[in-house]
């Protein structure tokens, strides 16, 4: 079940305000609040935990992936432009 939305108890700010603090954050710190944030939208999907832990334990050879399929799917061969 979804978490209901808190009501944000602090004062507005501007999303180039938080884009300018961001960037000025110590590069660990930003990894640190992107992986909370990435927690965040997991949690609003339903089941989302689940579904991934049956993808990783899934044992059929079938579905399983070469790693030349892997950096396909995932375009890592192709050239940044």
């Amino acid at each position: 079940m979804p978490q209901r939305q808190q009501k944000c108890n602090i004062s507005p700010v501007s999303i180039e305000t938080l884009k300018a603090e961001l960037k000025a954050l110590p590069s660990e710190e930003r990894r640190k609040l992107m992986a909370f944030m990435i927690v965040l939208e997991d949690q609003n999907r339903a089941d989302y935990a689940a579904k991934l832990a049956r993808k990783i334990d899934d044992k059929s050879p079938e579905r399983w992936l070469t790693a030349e399929q892997c950096e396909s799917e995932l375009r890592l061969n192709e050239d940044s432009k």
